[in-house]
């Protein structure tokens, strides 16, 4: 996936656009997002979150680089994925995992992992 800068008002933005899809995200992740959307700085939301300011930039902007990735919504609402397939596009795409801890966590190998989350 291409790495396009996004400032701070393109972030703020996408996710009031993709407010929906927030909402689906877990506590941790919708709290940092609460947080920017209420105008605090990334050096408090680091502080309140324990992490440096570099990571809850990074962490803000492959949110929202996910929620706004068309396979979000696409996976969790395929009729034919199996239940196995659902969990893997939930894991992905809501939790935010990474194909090779997917792949741990489920003990498939990481090829069908992706193969899985292509097929959205």
């Amino acid at each position: 996936m291409p790495v396009k800068y996004i400032n701070k008002n393109e972030l703020l933005n996408a996710f009031e656009v993709l407010a929906s899809r927030v909402e689906l995200l877990g506590r941790e992740e919708k709290l940092l997002i609460r947080l920017f959307q209420a105008g605090r700085s990334y050096q408090a939301i680091a502080i309140t979150a324990q992490v440096s300011p570099g990571t809850v930039t990074r962490r803000l902007k492959k949110i929202a680089r996910r929620i706004s990735d068309d396979r979000f919504i696409a996976g969790l609402s395929n009729e034919n994925a199996s239940i196995e397939q659902m969990k893997i596009l939930k894991e992905k795409f809501i939790n935010g995992k990474s194909i090779s801890q997917i792949a741990r966590h489920t003990g498939l190998s990481p090829y069908k992992i992706r193969r899985i989350i292509n097929t959205v």
